[in-house]
């Protein structure tokens, strides 16, 4: 661990749980169209989407950086394989 205090910690893991609840409400707004035929709401539907999904690799990358500095290298690595099988980032 990079000498982290609690506050840092916390500071960490209130960041992932914030872009979490952004991508839920998109989520939340994909599922709700799910079943729209209106050109406006395919479009919006798309739109989310697609922010889902790059909220989702966001969120991978973030959480590899957090459970690094906590030391919790065996996570990090982890997801850093499912971020380099995913495409987010290269293979090594």
């Amino acid at each position: 661990m990079n000498d982290l205090n609690d506050e840092d910690i916390a500071r960490a893991v209130r960041t992932v749980a914030a872009m979490e609840a952004s991508r839920d409400a998109l989520a939340a707004r994909v599922a709700a169209l799910r079943t729209a035929t209106a050109p406006g709401d395919l479009a919006e539907r798309d739109r989310c989407g697609n922010a889902m999904a790059e909220a989702d690799a966001r969120i991978l990358l973030e959480s590899i950086d957090v459970l690094d500095r906590l030391g919790m290298t065996a996570a990090a690595m982890a997801c850093t394989h499912v971020a380099q099988a995913e495409g987010i980032l290269p293979a090594r």
